[in-house]
């Protein structure tokens, strides 16, 4: 494996990211609505989330980048979204989506295994049409997406939600360009990743180290994403979290005050294919 990512390290780091949505669910008032999570929560997932990096995580983002991801999917119009790295991404199960939607979802071989079963043990099952695509997403992928029935001549939602962050700077830039190429007029985009200065904050220093040790170490940024973005045809808006954490953001909802420490340099990115 290249960056520095193990298969299992991937898998693991998922469920930690339902555990996070799972007790954000539970809040009496809930920024993201997500029952699903708490089926992927185990004793071993809820142990990595408490001991990760000393307490100090960016876990706020977590449920904001969902939140973001839900609006921008339910307003978007579109009959077919695509999850990359879509690991315990339940929104085919909990959103309420037109039966003729197709939801992608893209991840390493192996990775989704057992998830529609635990689903369903747990009463949900998909509202719109789900098609899972086992591809590594620093390969050339787009073919086994389209053979599963992708459109690149209509439009679509991309989510990548915790996934540029594992990627090194060239696999950012030909993953936004494969990405660009199938996104027909009309498409959106949502992900989040942190800026530069995020890799550097002594404040995160301790989760980006256990991190790296359990294997799934932190090295993708961006600096300016609509910058960036505005390159391969997208029109994007881009806020930090940092920003969220003392202001607000036409296209997210305030932040309850849990959700605004501690603040962080990670953009929350919501993009527009003219």
């Amino acid at each position: 494996m290249n960056d520095g990512v193990r298969p299992d390290p991937v898998k693991l780091s998922s469920d930690w990211m339902a555990v996070l949505r799972a007790r954000e669910h539970a809040q009496p008032d809930a920024y993201l609505s997500d029952p699903c999570a708490a089926a992927f929560v185990t004793p071993a997932a809820e142990t990595g989330v408490d001991t990760l990096g000393g307490g100090v995580l960016p876990s706020a983002v977590v449920p904001i980048r969902a939140r973001l991801g839900d609006l921008t999917l339910l307003s978007s119009g579109v009959r077919q979204a695509v999850s990359l790295g879509s690991g315990t991404d339940c929104r085919a199960y909990r959103l309420p989506l037109e039966p003729g939607v197709v939801y992608y979802e893209i991840d390493l071989p192996g990775q989704l295994t057992g998830k529609t079963e635990r689903l369903a043990a747990a009463g949900f099952a998909p509202r719109c049409g789900v098609r899972v695509v086992e591809a590594d997403l620093r390969r050339d992928w787009a073919p086994q997406l389209v053979t599963a029935g992708f459109s690149p001549a209509e439009p679509a939602h991309w989510i990548a939600e915790g996934l540029l962050s594992y990627l090194s700077a060239e696999r950012i830039q030909t993953l936004l360009a494969a990405v660009s190429s199938l996104a027909a007029p009309g498409s959106w985009l949502t992900f989040d990743i942190p800026h530069e200065r995020f890799l550097r904050d002594p404040v995160f220093e301790p989760f980006l180290r256990e991190m790296g040790r359990r294997g799934v170490p932190y090295v993708g940024a961006l600096t300016d994403p609509a910058e960036t973005l505005a390159g391969f045809g997208w029109s994007a808006s881009a806020v930090l979290h940092r920003e969220l954490a003392t202001g607000g953001c036409r296209w997210l909802p305030p932040l309850p005050e849990r959700l605004r420490t501690p603040p962080a340099d990670v953009w929350l990115v919501r993009a527009h294919r003219p």
